[in-house]
């Protein structure tokens, strides 16, 4: 084999080398990119489901404080029904006492 013929080779083996690293470079980006993308769709996945949970447990905590608000004023309302009833039934003793009371004092 010649000189010429073995320089000639190593140029042949030197290009396929380039090719080969640049082929592996293009594919070690083609892999990141890829890579990128998925992490970002898995994020955004995730931060879904976190505030489809997040509301979910908001809309649970908001009506379990309406229930407990819900029963508290309809506990608040029937003991003011009952105070406006007990009134309304001491009206009748209360005028006399009054009456009674203010007739003393003018007897005096």
């Amino acid at each position: 084999m010649g000189k010429a013929e073995l320089l000639q080779q190593i140029k042949d083996a030197e290009e396929r080398v380039r090719q080969m690293v640049k082929e592996a470079e293009e594919r070690r980006k083609q892999l990141q990119a890829e890579g990128k993308r998925r992490a970002i769709e898995k994020t955004e996945r995730s931060e879904t489901q976190l505030r489809e949970h997040l509301d979910s447990e908001m809309a649970a905590a908001r009506a379990k404080i309406d229930k407990k608000k819900r029963a508290i004023l309809d506990k608040g309302a029937a003991k003011a029904e009952d105070l406006a009833a007990a009134a309304r039934k001491n009206i009748g003793s209360a005028k006399e006492f009054v009456l009674t009371e203010f007739e003393r004092a003018i007897d005096v």
